[in-house]
C-alpha cells in the first residue's frame, strides 16, 4: 500500500515539474556568417507583431521589449544604429497568447474499511476500487518570438521562441518577467554563444 502511494506521489511530482517552463527553441541559418555581425537595428519603428487571435495586450509591451533587447545586445558588444539598412542585422518580435485547459485524471487511493467480521475486529479491506479524481486547470499560455534578419541578404537568419504559462506574478512584474524571457531566448544568439 505504501509503495502504491509513493509511486502515485512521485508521478504527481514529476507531472508538476513538467509544468515548469520549457527552454526556448532556437533555429538559425547555418550559411549566415554571424561572426561578422557588429551592428543592429529594429526592423521598423514598430517591430512588434501580434499573432492572429491574440488579445490586444499592453501598449507598453513594445517599448519594454525594445529596451530589454537593447540592454542584452549592447552587453554582448553589438551597437544599435538608427537606420536598419545600415545595420548588419535587424530585429522583430511576435507575441501571442491563448487560453489553454489542462485536465489531469489520477486514481483515488484505496481506503481500507475496518468493519471487522462479526465484530471480531479483524480488518476487512472492502470496496477495492477508489474511483478517480479529475483536476481541471484553465490558464493563459504566452509566446514570444524574436526574429533576426540578415540585412545584406534580406533574409531570416535566426529565430528564437519561448512559450510560458502566464501567471499573476508575471502580470505584476512585467519588466522582470520579460527580461528573464528575453535573456533566455538571446542566450542562444549568436549561435555558439556561451549560455549565461
Amino acid at each position: 500500500m505504501k509503495r502504491i502511494l509513493f509511486v502515485l506521489a512521485s508521478t504527481i511530482a514529476i507531472a508538476i515539474a513538467g509544468c515548469s517552463s520549457n527552454p526556448p527553441v532556437i533555429d538559425y541559418d547555418s550559411s549566415v556568417n554571424f561572426s561578422g555581425y557588429k551592428t543592429y537595428a529594429f526592423i521598423s519603428d514598430h517591430p512588434l507583431m501580434r499573432s492572429e487571435g491574440s488579445p490586444p495586450g499592453s501598449p507598453l509591451l513594445e517599448g519594454r521589449l525594445m529596451r530589454i533587447v537593447e540592454d542584452n545586445l549592447n552587453a554582448k558588444g553589438f551597437a544599435l544604429v538608427a537606420n536598419s539598412e545600415a545595420a548588419d542585422f535587424a530585429i522583430g518580435f511576435t507575441v501571442g497568447a491563448r487560453d489553454k485547459i489542462k485536465v489531469n485524471s489520477y486514481p483515488e487511493p484505496y481506503r481500507p474499511y475496518y468493519g471487522g467480521w462479526g465484530g471480531w475486529g479483524a480488518p476487512y479491506y472492502g470496496g477495492g476500487y477508489g474511483g478517480s479524481n479529475v483536476d481541471v486547470q484553465q490558464y493563459v499560455e504566452g509566446t514570444l518570438a524574436i526574429d533576426i534578419y540578415d540585412v545584406s541578404e534580406h533574409k531570416p537568419a535566426w529565430h528564437g521562441v519561448a512559450t510560458k504559462r502566464v501567471t499573476d506574478s508575471m502580470r505584476r512584474n512585467p519588466d522582470e518577467t520579460l527580461t528573464e524571457i528575453v535573456n533566455e531566448i538571446l542566450a542562444g544568439f549568436p549561435p555558439g554563444a556561451m549560455v549565461r
